[in-house]
C-alpha cells in the first residue's frame, strides 16, 4: 500500500467516524504503521486531534481532524486537494 493510499484510508475511516481516535492516544500500529493521536484543545473544550507517525521511515504529513467545523486536513491543505494529482503543474508546462 503507497503512502497516499493509506492515507486516503485513513482520511475516509476518519469522515466514516470509523476510526476510533482514542485507541491511538499512545503510538499503535494502525494498518501497518504506527501512529499517535494528540488532542486538540481550545479554552472550552476538546474540537478534535492531530495525527502523526513517529516512527515513520518514509517522510509522514501530519493529519488534523476538527470536528466542530467538519475539517480534514492533511500539512493544513483541504486532505482531498492534497491527495489529488497536481493536475495544475501539469497544465503550465
Amino acid at each position: 500500500m503507497t503512502i497516499e493510499q493509506y492515507l486516503y484510508r485513513l482520511c475516509r475511516n476518519i469522515l466514516k467516524e470509523r476510526f476510533d481516535w482514542r485507541k491511538y492516544l499512545t503510538t499503535q500500529s494502525y494498518f501497518g504503521r504506527d501512529l499517535c493521536v494528540t488532542p486538540l484543545h481550545v479554552s472550552y473544550g476538546q474540537i478534535g486531534y492531530t495525527i502523526h507517525f513517529p516512527y515513520s521511515r518514509d517522510p509522514m504529513p501530519e493529519l488534523a481532524y476538527d470536528w466542530e467545523m467538519d475539517d480534514l486536513t492533511i500539512d493544513e491543505k483541504d486532505w482531498q486537494k492534497w491527495l489529488s494529482p497536481e493536475e495544475d503543474d501539469e497544465e503550465e508546462e
